[in-house]
């Protein structure tokens, strides 16, 4: 796990954009095992291989479990094995008796409960995650905290990961990159 500290406007946001393809780069390439994207490799199928997570969740306007199983229903997973999955993320993150209520009936907590829920759901090697805690208040923070640290260690997944908060980046990242003016500085 890698986390981008920074104070307002350094380009931490910027940086998981454009590593997510979600914003095109100026300049610079971006190699994902080998492989340039966009020469070698497709954007589509790099972006298969990775999940974002933002600062507000954007949930779809239907139910929790719908909103887990949209990227697998995305990439055609049979329905048995959809259902499993999403049950297994929604357990994963204390949320299995949100299962039937409304994205938009949930607190900030729930909602982003969900959008990681959603994110671990198609399983991918890379998630980034924009500042997902700045919103919450601190006992909903901790508590997120402690299982996305869980998570990321369990299905060993990596994670690149945007925040202020210093303790945060501490607890959960294997390296910090300190960044300002659009550059890592450290």
């Amino acid at each position: 796990v890698l986390c981008l500290i920074g104070p307002n406007g350094a380009g931490k946001s910027s940086l998981l954009l454009a590593l997510s393809c979600l914003l095109k780069s100026s300049r610079g390439e971006i190699v994902f095992k080998g492989k340039k994207i966009g020469s070698n490799y497709t954007v589509f199928d790099y972006r298969r291989n990775l999940a974002m997570v933002f600062q507000e969740p954007l949930l779809f306007d239907t139910s929790v479990f719908e909103n887990v199983a949209a990227g697998l229903k995305i990439r055609n997973v049979e329905r048995d094995v959809m259902k499993r999955t999403v049950a297994e993320c929604l357990d994963r993150f204390g949320i299995s008796h949100l299962a039937g209520r409304s994205a938009r009936k949930l607190s900030g907590g729930e909602a982003q409960r969900t959008s990681l829920a959603r994110a671990f759901a198609v399983r991918p090697e890379i998630i980034f995650l924009d500042e997902p805690f700045s919103s919450l208040d601190a006992p909903t923070r901790e508590s997120l905290i402690g299982d996305l640290d869980a998570t990321l260690k369990e299905t060993r997944t990596t994670g690149i990961m945007a925040t202020h908060d210093q303790m945060e980046a501490l607890r959960l990242s294997d390296q910090i990159a300190v960044m300002t003016g659009g550059k890592v500085i450290q």
